[in-house]
């Protein structure tokens, strides 16, 4: 005679199977996330090029099997660090942005989180603006992605009172690759000394053509 469902062992019933199952998934998707987060130091310290596959396993603290079991190969691998490192900054910069900002306070309080943000995780932002330019086809499409993101929002400062009217097409993303090289450059050189004096640097590089002098000053000020 069967059990009734009740009666059965509680490892047997379809209930415990299915948390089983569910535990067994949030355990590997931890596990991948904290070999995700040791990996952006393998990738930023060893850069993409001189980084293998034995480097990946060993610093990401995984076995062989689970390195190919999330992965297809060290490209796969390093769009995933890739992405966790851009969501992190995303969602540092959008805190720091007050709700119902206008876009002189959101570009301003954006350059302020993301400086910080480089200087605070600098392995993280040399991964993102250094080593993604060599990290292979996709992970290059996600950097150009990106600049293209930040260029369509300094382009709706345009419509700025006071906004120089004769800028050309290419301004915001000249703009971008300017801001860009900032950081490259002084996350090359090891790390970001002053990020105090680097924002707002950066910001009136931002704000100054669709605000002028003493609009971005002003902007500035309110969010310092």
């Amino acid at each position: 005679m069967l059990f009734p469902v009740a009666d059965m062992p509680p490892a047997l019933t379809r209930e415990s199977v299915d948390r089983g199952q569910l535990s067994r998934k949030v355990r590997g998707e931890e596990r991948r996330a904290r070999a995700l987060e040791r990996l952006v130091d393998v990738f930023a310290k060893r850069g993409y090029q001189a980084a293998t596959v034995d480097h990946l396993i060993a610093g990401g603290q995984i076995s062989m099997g689970s390195f190919y079991k999330d992965f297809e190969g060290k490209e796969d691998c390093f769009v995933a660090v890739y992405d966790l490192v851009e969501a992190e900054a995303r969602e540092r910069i959008a805190a720091a942005v007050p709700a119902q900002a206008d876009w002189a306070a959101t570009a301003t309080c954006g350059v302020r989180a993301a400086v910080e943000y480089a200087a605070g995780r600098p392995m993280a932002a040399r991964l993102v603006l250094l080593e993604a330019q060599t990290g292979g086809e996709r992970a290059l499409g996600r950097y150009d992605a990106t600049l293209k993101a930040l260029a369509a929002f300094l382009r709706e400062g345009r419509s700025q009172a006071g906004a120089a009217e004769d800028l050309p097409a290419s301004f915001e993303d000249a703009t971008v690759s300017g801001l860009a090289w900032l950081l490259q450059s002084r996350l090359a050189a090891g790390r970001i000394e002053d990020p105090g004096e680097l924002w707002p640097l950066m910001a009136r590089m931002v704000l100054e053509p669709y605000l002028g002098a003493t609009g971005a000053e002003k902007a500035i000020r309110a969010h310092s």
